[in-house]
Protein backbone atom coordinates (compact mmCIF):
# COMPACT_ATOMS: atom_id res chain seq x y z
CA UNK A 1 0.00 0.00 0.00
CA UNK A 2 1.36 3.41 -1.00
CA UNK A 3 -1.12 6.17 -1.25
CA UNK A 4 1.91 8.37 -3.28
CA UNK A 5 1.90 5.46 -5.86
CA UNK A 6 -2.35 5.38 -5.48
CA UNK A 7 -2.01 9.59 -6.27
CA UNK A 8 0.18 9.46 -9.50
CA UNK A 9 -1.71 6.65 -10.42
CA UNK A 10 -5.14 9.31 -10.52
CA UNK A 11 -3.42 12.14 -11.93
CA UNK A 12 -3.83 13.33 -15.41
CA UNK A 13 -1.72 14.04 -17.82
CA UNK A 14 0.63 16.83 -17.05
CA UNK A 15 -0.73 17.43 -14.15
CA UNK A 16 1.69 18.00 -11.44
CA UNK A 17 1.43 18.05 -7.23
CA UNK A 18 1.64 21.75 -6.21
CA UNK A 19 0.67 21.59 -2.11
CA UNK A 20 -0.43 18.63 0.22
CA UNK A 21 -2.18 19.42 3.75
CA UNK A 22 -2.89 16.16 5.57
CA UNK A 23 -5.89 15.86 8.09
CA UNK A 24 -6.50 13.24 10.92
CA UNK A 25 -6.39 9.40 10.51
CA UNK A 26 -10.07 7.90 9.91
CA UNK A 27 -12.79 9.80 11.37
CA UNK A 28 -10.79 11.58 12.94
CA UNK A 29 -12.49 10.31 16.61
CA UNK A 30 -12.32 6.64 15.78
CA UNK A 31 -9.56 4.23 15.16
CA UNK A 32 -6.05 5.41 15.35
CA UNK A 33 -4.45 7.14 18.30
CA UNK A 34 -2.34 10.37 18.23
CA UNK A 35 0.78 8.79 18.00
CA UNK A 36 -0.20 5.18 15.80
CA UNK A 37 -1.00 7.45 12.99
CA UNK A 38 1.08 6.82 9.86
CA UNK A 39 1.23 10.91 9.18
CA UNK A 40 2.69 12.79 12.90
CA UNK A 41 0.58 14.98 14.07
CA UNK A 42 3.21 17.82 13.61
CA UNK A 43 2.57 17.27 9.67
CA UNK A 44 -1.15 17.84 10.05
CA UNK A 45 -2.61 20.84 9.09
CA UNK A 46 0.72 21.90 7.27
CA UNK A 47 1.12 22.66 3.79
CA UNK A 48 3.83 20.24 2.25
CA UNK A 49 5.52 20.24 -0.97
CA UNK A 50 5.04 16.65 -2.84
CA UNK A 51 9.12 15.76 -1.88
CA UNK A 52 7.78 16.41 1.98
CA UNK A 53 4.62 14.69 1.42
CA UNK A 54 5.82 11.94 -0.81
CA UNK A 55 7.85 9.86 2.38
CA UNK A 56 4.69 10.38 4.99
CA UNK A 57 2.17 8.13 2.76
CA UNK A 58 3.90 4.88 2.32
CA UNK A 59 2.18 1.81 4.01
CA UNK A 60 -1.21 3.39 3.71
CA UNK A 61 -3.76 3.75 0.49
CA UNK A 62 -6.50 6.39 -0.21
CA UNK A 63 -8.67 3.50 -1.74
CA UNK A 64 -10.07 1.18 1.28
CA UNK A 65 -12.84 -0.63 2.26
CA UNK A 66 -16.21 -0.63 4.38
CA UNK A 67 -16.13 0.60 7.60
CA UNK A 68 -13.96 3.04 9.93
CA UNK A 69 -11.82 4.84 6.58
CA UNK A 70 -8.10 3.80 6.60
CA UNK A 71 -7.05 6.95 5.31
CA UNK A 72 -6.21 9.96 5.87
CA UNK A 73 -8.12 12.94 4.84
CA UNK A 74 -6.29 15.26 2.49
CA UNK A 75 -5.95 18.56 0.26
CA UNK A 76 -4.08 18.42 -2.49
CA UNK A 77 -3.58 20.93 -5.25
CA UNK A 78 -2.34 20.44 -8.46
CA UNK A 79 -1.68 22.49 -11.35
CA UNK A 80 -5.51 21.74 -12.17
CA UNK A 81 -7.51 20.14 -10.09
CA UNK A 82 -7.70 19.72 -6.33
CA UNK A 83 -7.92 16.38 -4.99
CA UNK A 84 -9.06 14.80 -1.66
CA UNK A 85 -10.25 11.89 -0.55
CA UNK A 86 -14.21 11.25 -0.25
CA UNK A 87 -16.02 8.25 1.52
CA UNK A 88 -19.08 5.78 1.82
CA UNK A 89 -20.08 4.24 4.91
CA UNK A 90 -15.82 3.69 5.04
CA UNK A 91 -15.00 3.37 1.96
CA UNK A 92 -12.89 5.81 0.64
CA UNK A 93 -11.52 7.08 -2.89
CA UNK A 94 -10.24 10.24 -4.55
CA UNK A 95 -12.72 12.44 -5.57
CA UNK A 96 -11.64 16.23 -7.37
CA UNK A 97 -12.97 19.54 -8.99
CA UNK A 98 -11.17 22.06 -11.68
CA UNK A 99 -8.85 24.23 -9.47
CA UNK A 100 -10.67 26.63 -11.75
CA UNK A 101 -13.90 27.89 -13.51
CA UNK A 102 -14.62 25.06 -15.87
CA UNK A 103 -17.17 23.85 -18.25
CA UNK A 104 -17.29 20.21 -17.48
CA UNK A 105 -19.28 17.17 -16.25
CA UNK A 106 -19.51 17.07 -12.39
CA UNK A 107 -20.26 13.72 -11.02
CA UNK A 108 -21.87 12.38 -7.75
CA UNK A 109 -19.65 10.93 -5.67
CA UNK A 110 -20.52 8.58 -3.00
CA UNK A 111 -23.18 5.51 -3.32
Amino acid sequence: MNAYKDLMKYLNEGETVEAIVFGEWGYGWYGFGDNDEPIPADKQGVVLSEEEAKPLMDGWSFFGGFGSPTSHAVNIWTNKRVIWVTQYDGSTTLDSAPRHPTAYMPDMPGG
